[in-house]
Formats: C-alpha cells, sequence, structure tokens
C-alpha cells in the first residue's frame, strides 16, 4: 500500500514507519521492497533503475535532483545530452507546435524521454522497442489514436457550436477530450420491466423463499463446496467453479489464500441431476467463467485461462493484482463482440487509509492500483490478439474509476454490465461505491484518459467530477455485490454483504430504475443465465438453485 506517486505523501511514510530515510536506503522500507524485487508488482526493475533509486536515497532523497556536474570528455559532443537547436527560443515556441525548428539538433536517447509532443520525430525502431517494454502499442497506434481523440475533440467543438447557434453572442466551451461524456442514467435508458412493487429488504423476510412471483428448485443438493461462478454451453453444459464453503467451520489458511490450490471447475448435467464431473482441479480461486464457441474461458486469481472442448486449461495472461485479505483480484470474465472483458480489483481499500485527495484521477488510479495497469479497472483485450500473443499485454482499459469490480455480464444488446464493491467504514452520508453500473462498449476511448470514469476513489473525497459515469443504482454501503446477469428482460444481481439476497432491476411508474430483493438468502455469489432463459444463482454454503417466473408468491 505505498503511495509512490507524489513525493509528499511518500515522505510522510505509512503507519508502519517511515518508507524513506534520506541518506540511509538500508532502512528505507522503498528500498527493501524494490531491492527484493517486492515492489513493483507489475515486475521487478532492472539493475540500471534499482541504482538510480538507490543512490537518489543516498544522496538526501531530494525532491528535484539537480543537473551535476559534466563529466570532461574529449569530444565536445559526446557531453552533450540534450541540445536545442540555435534557431529555437524556448519562450515563444508554442505548445500547438506552430514552429518547429530547422535543425532537430541532437536529442536524448529515447530510452531516457518519450517524445509526444513538437520537437524532430525520434527513430521509429527505438521509440517501438521503448514502447514494447511498457506493453503499450507502436508508434503508429499512438499517433492514430491521438488523432482519433482530436478529431473527437474537434467534432465535439463543431457540435456545441452548432448547439449555440451561428448568431449567438458567447462562444460555448468544449469538454475536455479526455472526459468521456457524462452518463447519469446510461443504464436506466434499456431497462424497461416494471417494478414488481415488493417492500424494501426486511430481517423478517422469509429465507430462501422466492418473493414477487418466482419460483425455485434446488439442484445438486448434497453438494457442500462453496459455488463461485456457473456458466453454460449452448447445448446446456451447466459448469460450476467450486471453492471450499463460506458457511460452518471456514478453514482461514483456504479463506484468505487466493492461490491455495483447493478450488476446481466441474461439469454437471443439471437436466437429469448427475453427471457431476471434475475437469480442472488444484486451481487457484476462481470468480468469473464463461463459455464462448467452443471453449470455457476463465478468471483464476492472478490470470485468465480457457479450456477448450475436450482439451486441457490453457493460461492466456497472467499479471493481474491479487489482495488476498481484502479478496480483491481479477474476477468477472465475459467474451462479447471479439473482446474479453475482465473485471479487475484494486490493491487499496480507498477509504480506511484516509480519502485520497488532491490528486489526478491518472494520480489517483496509480495509488489504487499500486501501479498494476490491469488493476482497479475493467480491461477488455481483442480475443484474436489474446489466443495469438499469450500475454497481459493484449489487455487494456476499457473503464475505470472503480475498487473492486467483481460480476460482469453482456446483455442482448451487447451493453456491459457490472458490479462494483465500495469501500469499507464509509458513513452512511457518503457513498462507498457499492454499485450496478452500465458499460457501453462504444464510449471507450482510444487512450486510458478517454474512457469511462465511475469515480472511484476521487468520489469518496468528495471531488467527483460531472463527466464521472454515474451508477445504474447506488447501493447501500458495504451491499458487495456480487454476481449479475441479463435474465427475463431485466438485470438480476446477488449481493453479499448488507441486505444480502438476489435482486432485481424494475422502472417505476415515475421513470426510475430501482433494485428489489426477490430472495434472502446468504452468501449467494454466482448469478447466471441458462440458453433455456432461466436464471441460476450459486451459493458459498453449495446451494445450487434455478429460479423461473410463474408462481404465487
Amino acid at each position: 500500500g505505498l503511495q509512490t506517486t507524489a513525493y509528499g505523501p511518500l515522505m510522510e511514510g505509512s503507519i508502519n514507519g517511515p518508507v524513506v530515510v534520506p541518506g540511509d536506503p538500508e532502512t528505507s522500507k522503498l528500498w527493501e521492497m524494490i531491492g527484493s524485487n517486492r515492489m513493483p508488482l507489475t515486475g521487478p526493475l532492472p539493475e540500471s533503475e534499482k541504482e538510480l533509486v538507490r543512490a537518489w536515497i543516498e544522496q538526501g532523497a531530494a525532491e528535484h535532483r539537480g543537473a551535476g556536474a559534466l563529466e570532461e570528455v574529449e569530444d565536445a559532443d559526446e557531453g552533450i545530452w540534450l541540445s536545442i537547436s540555435e534557431q529555437t527560443e524556448l519562450t515563444t515556441v508554442p505548445d500547438s507546435c506552430e514552429v518547429l525548428p530547422d535543425d532537430a539538433g541532437v536529442l536524448v536517447s529515447s530510452d531516457l524521454i518519450l517524445p509526444v509532443s513538437c520537437g524532430a520525430a525520434p527513430n521509429p525502431n527505438d521509440l517501438n522497442q521503448l514502447l514494447a517494454r511498457y506493453g503499450l502499442p507502436g508508434a503508429q497506434n499512438v499517433v492514430a489514436n491521438r488523432s482519433a481523440a482530436a478529431a473527437s475533440a474537434q467534432r465535439g467543438q463543431r457540435e456545441a457550436s452548432t448547439a449555440a447557434g451561428s448568431g449567438a453572442a458567447e462562444a460555448v466551451a468544449p469538454a475536455p477530450a479526455a472526459a468521456p461524456a457524462a452518463a447519469a442514467n446510461a443504464g436506466q435508458v434499456g431497462i424497461q420491466a416494471a417494478a414488481l412493487g415488493l417492500p424494501a429488504p426486511s430481517d423478517a423476510d422469509p429465507y430462501l423463499i422466492p418473493q414477487g412471483g418466482f419460483c425455485m428448485e434446488r439442484r445438486l443438493a448434497k453438494n457442500s463446496r462453496g459455488i463461485t461462478a456457473i456458466s453454460f454451453a449452448p447445448d446446456g453444459r451447466m459448469f460450476l467453479a467450486l471453492d471450499s464453503a463460506l458457511t460452518g467451520e471456514v478453514d482461514p489458511l483456504i479463506l484468505y489464500d487466493a492461490y491455495h490450490p483447493s478450488r476446481s471447475i466441474a461439469i454437471y448435467d443439471w437436466a437429469n441431476d448427475s453427471g457431476f464431473n471434475e475437469i480442472f482441479t488444484e486451481s487457484s480461486r476462481i470468480t468469473g467463467l464463461d463459455y464462448y464457441n467452443g471453449a470455457l474461458y476463465i478468471s483464476r486469481a492472478g490470470e485468465v485461462g480457457r479450456i477448450p472442448d475436450g482439451g486441457g486449461y490453457e493460461k492466456l495472461a497472467d499479471g493481474f493484482a491479487v489482495n488476498s485479505q481484502l479478496f480483491h483480484a481479477n474476477n468477472g470474465i465475459v467474451v462479447s463482440d471479439g473482446w474479453v472483458y475482465v473485471s479487475a480489483g484494486g490493491m487499496r481499500d480507498g477509504y480506511v487509509e484516509g480519502p485520497i485527495v488532491g490528486v489526478s484521477e491518472q494520480g489517483a488510479q496509480d495509488i489504487v492500483s499500486n501501479g498494476n495497469p490491469y488493476a482497479a479497472r475493467i480491461v477488455r483485450a481483442p480475443l484474436d490478439a489474446l489466443l495469438s500473443t499469450r500475454s497481459i499485454n493484449a489487455f487494456s482499459t476499457a473503464a475505470r474509476g472503480v475498487r473492486n469490480p467483481y460480476g460482469i455480464a453482456r446483455d442482448a444488446t451487447g451493453r456491459i454490465w457490472f458490479t462494483d464493491n465500495g469501500a469499507t467504514n464509509v458513513p452512511d452520508e457518503i457513498s462507498a461505491g457499492d454499485e450496478v453500473n452500465v458499460l457501453y462498449p462504444a464510449a471507450i476511448g482510444p487512450s486510458e484518459e478517454s474512457t469511462p470514469h465511475y469515480g472511484f476513489p476521487l468520489a469518496l473525497g468528495g471531488e467527483a467530477k460531472e463527466w464521472y459515469t454515474k451508477p445504474v443504482v447506488d447501493l447501500r454501503n458495504s451491499a458487495a455485490p456480487t454476481g449479475i446477469s441479463a435474465a427475463y428482460g431485466t438485470i438480476f444481481y446477488a449481493a453479499y454483504g448488507v441486505d444480502p439476497g438476489l435482486y432485481r432491476l424494475g422502472r417505476t411508474a415515475s421513470a426510475a430504475v430501482i433494485t428489489e430483493r426477490i430472495l434472502l438468502g446468504w452468501p449467494i455469489l454466482a448469478v447466471a443465465t441458462a440458453p433455456d432463459g432461466a436464471l441460476w444463482i450459486g451459493m458459498g454454503d453449495g446451494g445450487l438453485y434455478r429460479i423461473t417466473p410463474g408462481c404465487e408468491n
């Protein structure tokens, strides 16, 4: 949980003591973590960069290092690491690059600076090698993305001008290019199912007896292992992710170890209530399953993979962040329209350590993800690219500003729905961020800064922006929503924390979208829809239930 993106918090240290002791690397926690390759989480630094950190601490850990004296060299050009053309006046060259120097001069190595503005063009080969080291797209893609973002901004400016009218006396300022359009009620447009008029959740509600006209039947009654994810093949085959039970005598060595090799996946013949066969064993914790085009796609602690029909497990990508104590990791997975989406949790609570304020969206994102670019986000990868590269570098940010997104699903129109677990110990007057959200693939911009932002963690500190995407439903603090699925013309999701159970979204007569609990039960972890349209739930105590409409209750 070290914050290393800002000098002040880094030097202030943490509740466990100082992080940097100026002049003494050996007693500095930062050097201990970096020197032992435990930091950053994305992988150890090169030795040259480790020594740079160590030297910085030894020299007093100043916020801004001086340029230092140049070493004497025989050839004057050898001592020049950066020079500016004599024709260029630094105080007059605008950022818009309207004036370019006639002479490129001598540029710093592309290992030390990434040219992104005006000036001489870098060597394309050097630049692409540098980008590849950090899992970034090649130079041509960068240019294309920047051009697309600029074109989008220009369109927005033209539309704003048109809206103002040709005779408007006051110019209309365009929104920042990096800020996606606000989506206050983005998901509510597609929720047409009427609300059921059920009362608010109460402890007096009957346990495991559905309300609102739904029927429920149990299957796999003798199962005692927790069910953490469910998926179906088009032919009706049911896949279950199994874990140790979350009720009764819980083994803490398994519960708090996401990598404990005690989990498995089984195929179950639910129609005949037989044929329960494990196809994958000795796995880390599995929280996401999605069957697509002849293969079962799997999200398990730290990695994603798949099991083709008749084959064995194939790892597709690893390097996702995992925090076993917080139960944060890469969670759900869904394949939609040629993309693999993964809901990936962050590495910090985001509130109990103190609200994160006074930093940019990117700075806050770096803090809650501990610098892992695949954490505290919804990420996605082109399916073809993921299958060919088998690397986490195929993934990029689809949405940010989320804490621990858990369940993720696709509806019939291609929208991506997901739940998010909010921060803990947040006062009731502040929304902790327990939410049901929707993501429109068309809203995903070409760069991380142009992807939808859902508010975490800055909204917890009162710094919510107008352009943040608002939740479809803002839940009670500590609701801890889990699985989610589209069924019966609307969205169903489960909650693990406050007022646990299975919920349904519906529209009231006033056009507001609300959530109603149709089943009190705990702990419901998995929610999925079968090819016949029936809704299924899996529970941490081993319960497996099929839920259909048509009962009077």
